[in-house]
């Protein structure tokens, strides 16, 4: 359990590693409750691949799942993302209890920097805790937009201005025909 706790109406929010299946359902719970059942987000593009080989870490107050994040792994960093609260928790820095554990992690792993993909209108959050933008420029255009940001696994050790991380491609997976090939004009 996490030693920086907060609590909530007497209750202490805790976050824990999903070590069982039960604990990832919890998780996907969570992200279901808040990406899909408040932001309509498909099913088909919040629950992935990526699921399988991510770690999930849950804040729970009490013994109620409140809070989840998946947490990816590279050769040089690691990327929190499906960051999600409960609606009626927001506000009482549970994201920030995620994220501190995704550091942790990580920092004992050897990463030395988190990346992330906000959407323009979380940005703010992102930057309040101690995350920049890795490019001026959004990737993408519409609503399915997203800006990259980075920030140091230990904040005392910060990033170099220009660091980012080599394997991340800011860019649409392109669509395939039912043979494989690209669809349109990117034959």
């Amino acid at each position: 359990m996490s030693t920086n706790t907060r609590s909530i109406g007497g209750q202490a929010v805790t976050i824990k590693l999903a070590m069982k299946m039960e604990d990832s359902l919890q998780a996907f719970a969570v992200r279901a409750a808040c990406f899909i059942g408040e932001q309509d987000v498909p099913y088909s593009e919040e629950f992935d691949g990526h699921d399988f080989g991510a770690t999930h870490i849950i804040a729970y107050l009490g013994d109620e799942p409140v809070g989840a994040v998946r947490l990816r792994w590279f050769q040089s960093f690691a990327m929190p993302e499906r960051l999600a609260v409960m609606k009626r928790f927001r506000g009482n820095d549970i994201g920030q209890l995620l994220i501190d554990r995704c550091a942790k992690i990580a920092e004992s792993r050897g990463c030395r920097m988190l990346y992330t993909q906000a959407l323009p209108q979380d940005i703010k959050y992102w930057e309040r805790h101690g995350w920049r933008r890795l490019e001026a420029d959004d990737a993408g255009k519409g609503p399915k937009r997203v800006v990259a940001m980075v920030r140091p696994v230990d904040p005392s050790k910060p990033l170099p201005e220009a660091e980012a991380p080599e394997s991340v491609v800011l860019r649409k997976e392109p669509q395939l025909d039912p043979s494989g090939l690209p669809v349109g004009g990117d034959r």
